[in-house]
């Protein structure tokens, strides 16, 4: 008798399956629980610069400023209102009463202690100090009124404020690095609860929340699962309400799923091959140009989009996103032509083909590259491919000290930064440790834009380096970053194209 209900219940379980219908008890319509597959090592937003660590940050802090997720355009949040006092002076208006969840007071000091003592001192050690240093000092003129005051005009105040978290000086200080980097707490929609390394982060709602009407859903759960069939299994299972990072494999099987929608999403991140153009890490057939335009036209970019990745990316030819400032659409790239890239190769002096080294940590893109070998091998072009992937940190530094011999392969997503600023100089500038392809020429133009606040002068100067980028192939842009998500069918949440999911905006049907 015991053996026929076993049997029953398995047979239950299993038509439970096929018809994509969860065997779980009903959906805690209280709590939306989140799947990542990545951990994070810190909570201090000037500590890290992980994206989930970015991601969980709108939720616990408010920054001064926020983006549309739709348009894309700046609008007030804490800071309510702005005016230029003069092209290097900002002046800026807290919204007034609002609380840190220990109940302090956020005002105009707040806003400098963040900026002075936390991201720019020398102390701290912030890798967000870069994103920052444009910053000569902060004045507080009152209690809700601060001047952000600049070495030079800088064209993107707006932009790196949407990423400037406010923390409370009373508590940091009396508290400690260490403890800030584990108990998050700032002024957000969501209160921070635990930790659990490795495992979960839970947050609950602020009931005091100084926005009316949110959030909608009182707790939030993160769960840290890192294998993609793992996420999967426990969207459709019910143990997960919402998760990202799927691979195009993946979304026939949400898909089919009756409680599950799949969410394919453009962002703002790009796949790109960087060449090591100067022969920084060593010699290298790619130090000449013909070799490195052979590259590109041995690749057949589109075919790789749409049948490896399937159509969840864009075709690509500039180095940055058409959503950037500055981005150039008359730009174009080098075409599908493998007898041009044999011929390039012969008038090189590379006619038997060479070897070139690909490194790589990326995924479920590693696809993508697999299919690049291929064609590449078809014009005399053998790949090493170098894969690091779940080994992110070695090859970063490695790529840091100049020791990415023949091709790069990165994605950039620009930290939310819908400016060439935020992609362009960190990857052209000479100074800057991920430069492959030193350009005198490109850096001058650079440094010229960053500090211009004229926007018809800077789209002229970033239109310039697109185009010799391209005309001396220093990079193969690959392909527009598409982000596959899943969610449970009854829950109504957005993600923007800036990969920041509003989930204090989220509700239950």
């Amino acid at each position: 008798m015991k053996i026929g209900k076993l049997f029953m219940l398995v047979v239950m379980a299993t038509v439970f399956t096929l018809a994509g219908i969860s065997s779980a008890s009903a959906v805690d319509k209280t709590t939306l629980r989140y799947g990542i597959p990545t951990k994070f090592a810190s909570l201090d937003q000037y500590k890290s610069t992980q994206r989930i660590t970015i991601q969980i940050g709108y939720l616990i802090w408010d920054p001064l400023v926020t983006r549309d997720p739709d348009s894309g355009k700046i609008s007030p949040h804490l800071a309510q209102s702005w005016k230029n006092i003069s092209p290097t002076t900002w002046e800026f208006k807290l919204v007034p009463g609002v609380k840190f969840h220990n109940g302090n007071p956020l005002n105009a000091e707040c806003v400098r202690f963040t900026i002075e003592d936390r991201i720019l001192a020398d102390d701290q050690k912030s890798p967000q100090r870069g994103n920052f240093k444009w910053i000569k000092k902060v004045e507080v003129i009152d209690d809700l009124t601060f001047r952000i005051i600049s070495e030079k005009p800088y064209p993107l105040v707006l932009e790196r404020l949407n990423v400037l978290f406010v923390y409370d000086p009373i508590e940091t200080r009396e508290k400690g690095n260490t403890w800030v980097a584990e108990h998050p707490m700032g002024t957000g929609p969501y209160k921070f609860v635990k930790w659990d390394r490795g495992s979960q982060l839970v947050m609950t709602a602020n009931p005091d929340y100084w926005i009316n009407g949110v959030p909608k859903i009182e707790n939030i759960v993160v769960r840290i699962l890192p294998e993609m069939s793992t996420r999967v299994a426990e969207l459709i299972s019910g143990g997960i309400d919402i998760a990202s990072d799927f691979g195009p494999d993946q979304w026939d099987v949400m898909e089919k799923a009756k409680n599950v929608i799949p969410m394919d999403i453009p962002i703002l991140r790009i796949n790109f091959w960087q060449f090591d153009g100067s022969g920084r890490a060593g010699a290298t057939p790619l130090t000449d140009k013909r070799v490195r335009r052979a590259v590109w036209h041995a690749i057949d970019r589109q075919a790789i989009i749409d049948r490896i990745m399937r159509g969840f990316a864009d075709p690509l030819d500039a180095p940055m996103n058409p959503l950037q400032f500055g981005y150039d659409p008359s730009v174009k790239g080098y075409e599908y032509n493998p007898e041009k890239a044999k011929t390039l190769l012969k008038e090189a002096g590379f006619e038997n083909g060479f070897e070139m080294d690909v490194w790589e940590y990326m995924g479920y893109q590693h696809q993508a590259n697999e299919a690049a070998m291929g064609y590449l091998a078809k014009v005399g072009i053998k790949v090493n491919l170098k894969d690091y992937r779940g080994n992110i940190g070695q090859l970063i530094k490695l790529r840091n000290a100049g020791k990415l011999t023949g091709v790069g392969n990165f994605t950039w997503g620009s930290y939310n930064i819908f400016d060439a600023d935020a992609i362009l100089p960190s990857w052209f500038m000479i100074k800057e440790a991920k430069c492959y392809n030193p350009d005198p020429e490109i850096d001058s133009w650079l440094t010229e834009a960053r500090f211009s606040v004229d926007p018809q002068q800077r789209k002229e100067l970033y239109s310039k380096v697109q185009k010799k980028i391209i005309e001396e192939a220093y990079w193969m842009p690959f392909f527009i970053v598409h982000t596959i998500w899943g969610r449970n069918a009854d829950l109504q949440a957005v993600v923007g194209r800036d990969e920041v999911p509003r989930f204090q905006y989220a509700e239950w049907k």
